[in-house]
């Protein structure tokens, strides 16, 4: 992409999960918020390299997308109830997948993040531990494993 004038796309999937942990997903959180931080250093080294058009004349071209979903309606979470549906819709995998293809047709940078709370839930940081701890006991991020289960098998 670097070394072609019309540069390219590069989409990183993450989750709402690399921006705020949940228990009993340490290892899952932790390689999203991975994910986040290779995006955005990434993200800079290619702008970086926008001035040396001789031997990248395609960074200036290159766009990065980075998609932070919340739970999806996939195989994968089929036996998990959501706590709350409210804070915490779950998203369909083609709304998803259209909002990502709308996201590289727009030609820039791009952050998706869906559902709507999503875009907003990496400044729950910022908050006041207190303030912290009511918005994950009403969402229920903390409680969403308690009904995880694998192959029919409950949770011990």
């Amino acid at each position: 992409m670097l070394g072609h004038p019309l540069g390219g796309t590069i989409v990183t999937v993450s989750s709402v999960l690399g921006d705020v942990g949940a228990a009993h997903l340490s290892d899952y959180a932790a390689a999203k918020a991975g994910l986040v931080a290779m995006h955005t250093s990434l993200q800079q080294e290619v702008a970086s390299m926008v001035s040396s058009t001789d031997t990248h004349p395609g960074a200036k071209n290159v766009r990065m997308v980075l998609v932070k979903p919340g739970q999806l309606s996939t195989q994968m979470f089929q036996s998990l109830t959501t706590p709350n549906s409210f804070f915490g819709p779950v998203v369909q995998g083609l709304d998803l997948a259209k909002a990502v293809v709308e996201a590289i047709d727009g030609g820039r940078n791009a952050v998706v993040a869906l559902p709507l709370y999503a875009g907003y839930i990496e400044w729950l940081s910022v908050l006041p531990y207190g303030i912290q701890r009511i918005a994950r006991w009403m969402s229920g991020v903390d409680r969403a494993m308690d009904t995880f289960s694998v192959d029919g098998q409950t949770p011990s």
